[in-house]
C-alpha cells in the first residue's frame, strides 16, 4: 500500500489552484486590454484619446483596477466592481437609443487560458 502524505498533497493541490487562478485572472485582463473589440463608431475617451475599431475596452483604469477575486477551497469567483463593468460585457442601450456593443472579455479570457491544463502541469511539476 503507497504512502500518501495528505499535507502535501493538500498543499500542491492549493499551489496548483492558485496559479491556475491567477493565470485565468491574467487572460481575463488580457482580454480587456487587448484591441479585439469591434466597435461602431470612432469616439474620443475621457483621457482624450480617439479610438476606433478594434479596439480594447479600457476607457479608464476601473474596469481593469476593480478585480475581486473570491477564492474557496475549490472554487474561484471573478468579479468587477467597477459601475459600468455590466454594460461594458455585455452591451447596453443608452436612453438616446446608442447601441454599445458587448464586449465579453470573460469568453475571451476563457478561451485564451485553459485553467485546468494549467493545474495540472503544475501539479505534475510539484509532485
Amino acid at each position: 500500500m503507497a504512502n500518501i502524505n495528505l499535507s502535501r498533497l493538500n498543499s500542491a493541490i492549493n499551489q496548483a489552484f492558485d496559479i491556475a487562478v491567477d493565470a485565468q485572472a491574467e487572460a481575463f485582463q488580457n482580454a480587456i486590454a487587448d484591441d479585439v473589440w469591434e466597435w461602431p463608431r470612432t469616439t474620443i475617451r475621457r483621457n482624450g484619446d480617439i479610438v476606433d475599431s478594434p479596439r480594447d475596452a479600457v476607457d479608464q483604469e476601473d474596469l481593469i483596477n476593480f478585480l475581486v477575486i473570491s477564492r474557496s477551497a475549490n472554487s474561484a469567483q471573478y468579479e468587477w466592481e467597477s459601475d459600468h463593468a455590466a454594460i461594458v460585457h455585455d452591451g447596453a442601450t443608452t436612453k438616446s437609443g446608442t447601441e454599445l456593443p458587448a464586449r465579453p472579455w470573460t469568453e475571451l479570457g476563457l478561451k485564451e487560458c485553459n485553467a485546468a491544463e494549467i493545474m495540472q502541469r503544475k501539479l505534475n511539476q510539484i509532485l
